[in-house]
């Protein structure tokens, strides 16, 4: 089976360079657009046998837009908890604990009150084992960018530190081969972006969550 795993379209806190977490921007014009682009990917090839999506509206509207319209929700497939830093700016951050925002994107910070990249993939992991074990045929997930960084380090070994940023509503798909007792993972594409042009943007930080 293929686990392909779909990142929301860009929201308009996103645009703004401003931190989600759990809490709900709606997706932005240029959100809604890539993720119909994205769901080009979609229309000529099977359909997958299960889609679950994180229950932020943002993640259940880009599946919409990618042409699901039946689809599970599940509440573990959130982004990170990001605790104070929810709703701040990233230059704001930066301004007042240097080094913090970029220590965080490579997993080795923890915001204040947030959730610590160790519970974090841990639920993710729970989520995704789940989805696999009763999946019949291919599964798409439509989530957030740390969920598919939890995911390359679960299921591939590729840690924060070693994945650049997945842009908005990037596809990123692994193929999955089970057997009675566990299951095994190759990365087959890694944040495959609607436009060319989303993938020009430098630098570490420039796709906020």
């Amino acid at each position: 089976m293929r686990l392909i795993l779909v990142r929301h379209g860009e929201t308009v806190w996103n645009a703004e360079r401003r931190l989600q977490g759990h809490a709900d921007a709606p997706l932005s014009d240029r959100g809604v657009k890539q993720a119909r682009d994205a769901a080009k990917f979609f229309m000529d090839g099977k359909a997958p046998g299960l889609v679950v999506s994180s229950d932020l509206s943002r993640a259940c509207h880009t599946a919409e837009l990618l042409g699901f319209s039946d689809f599970e929700t599940d509440p573990r497939l959130r982004e990170v908890d990001l605790g104070e830093w929810t709703g701040r700016w990233i230059e704001e951050i930066e301004t007042s604990a240097k080094g913090a925002y970029r220590d965080w994107r490579l997993g080795t910070y923890t915001p204040p009150q947030g959730e610590t990249w160790e519970a974090f993939r841990e639920r993710v992991g729970e989520a995704i084992s789940e989805v696999i074990s009763r999946a019949e045929g291919d599964v798409v997930i439509v989530t957030h960018e740390g969920v598919v960084r939890a995911a390359c380090d679960l299921l591939v070994g590729l840690v924060p530190s070693d994945l650049s940023p997945i842009v908005p509503a990037a596809i990123t798909i692994f193929d999955i081969t089970q057997s009675a007792q566990a299951y095994n993972a190759r990365l087959v594409t890694f944040n495959f972006a609607p436009s060319p042009d989303d993938l020009r943007v430098p630098g570490l930080d420039h796709a906020p969550v």
